[in-house]
């Protein structure tokens, strides 16, 4: 029997997983949090046999769509996307270098984040800037399109009909998003640009007047770099509570500010789901998914109670599974 390794490089860990490369059956998995415990995993589990390997790349650009076999002409394009993901880009092509290094000869594959929305329509992926900018290249380009591809897999066995309608799918953790979705595709994302777009999250801030950037910038005088930890690493759960940027620690938390951050959360979140219904002209369902949408059943009720509005709408709570979509991806390409 032969392995599919999936690397998932994500904000706060790496998830690892191994699969029969010709079942899909998860046969390993683990979460490590350091470059050495992810070698040592990989060369442990490596000595079965390795068919390929596959990696969670958050971006994409305009120029990968599908699944893409790692080369170092890929690789150079990828990093230019580094300053719109720092938190996960660096990270994901870094583990990139580790594995060849470990598995010279074994076929990598780049799976990406940004893939899953370009069905977005072009109006859904303008930004309000003259033209030139968007001939450049910026755009909205959606995110956590793995999960929202797992999920739109196996939505039909959960919600039969209901399915292939109108549904938005809020996918919640260190880092957030929602999507909404018309037969199963992308039709519009709370992220756009960027990866600091939308939700609040554990770190970041989500949506965000622009004006206020400038203020910090201008009138604060503070540095680029001070602007840019704020907003990515400084802000959001963290920000606001002062506590922890863990859903968990502040839901069990009496402290004032952490009911606050946690209040704040969910209000943005249904805010901004709300926000995507033109897109779809409704809602069939809403589906809940990631670390904090599986999970945090308090969170839940609060953004359900929020779009209450919206009518008696099915709920669903999915587990995503980024790394089956990275496994499945890897087999096609190694058959094709």
């Amino acid at each position: 029997m032969s392995l599919i390794l999936t690397c998932n490089a994500g904000s706060s860990n790496t998830k690892l997983a191994a699969f029969d490369s010709e079942t899909l059956e998860q046969k390993a998995h683990t979460l490590t949090h350091d470059a050495a415990q992810t070698t040592e995993w990989l060369c442990a589990t490596g000595q079965s046999g390795i068919a390929a390997i596959g990696h969670r790349v958050v971006h994409g650009g305009r120029e990968f769509s599908h699944p893409t076999r790692m080369t170092p002409e890929v690789l150079a394009a990828l990093e230019t996307y580094i300053p719109l993901a720092p938190l996960h880009q660096p990270a994901a092509l870094k583990l990139f270098g580790q594995v060849k290094s470990l598995y010279p000869d074994v076929p990598q594959v780049a799976c990406f984040d940004t893939a899953f929305h370009h069905t977005m329509p072009e109006i859904e992926r303008r930004l309000p800037l003259p033209a030139w900018y968007h001939n450049e290249g910026v755009q909205r380009y959606g995110f956590h399109g793995l999960s929202y591809q797992h999920i739109a897999s196996v939505l039909p066995s959960v919600a039969g009909a209901k399915a292939h309608g109108r549904v938005v799918v809020a996918h919640l953790g260190n880092g957030s998003s929602a999507c909404a979705m018309k037969n199963l595709e992308s039709v519009a994302s709370t992220m756009g640009f960027s990866t600091l777009d939308g939700l609040m999250m554990g770190t970041r801030t989500g949506a965000l007047d622009a004006g206020v950037v400038l203020h910090l910038l201008k009138q604060l005088e503070m540095q680029l770099e001070e602007v840019d930890r704020l907003l990515y690493l400084e802000s959001g759960l963290q920000g606001v509570s002062g506590l922890s940027a863990d859903m968990r620690i502040l839901l069990a938390s009496n402290k004032k500010e952490a009911a606050e951050a946690v209040e704040l959360y969910c209000y943005l979140a249904a805010r901004q789901i709300s926000g995507l219904l033109p897109a779809i002209g409704g809602l069939d369902a809403l589906v809940f998914t990631g670390g904090i949408g599986e999970n945090a059943a308090p969170v839940r009720k609060k953004i359900t109670e929020l779009l209450s509005w919206a009518g008696n709408i099915p709920i669903y709570v999915i587990p995503t599974n980024e790394e089956h979509v990275i496994a499945t991806a890897c087999r096609t390409i190694l058959k094709n």
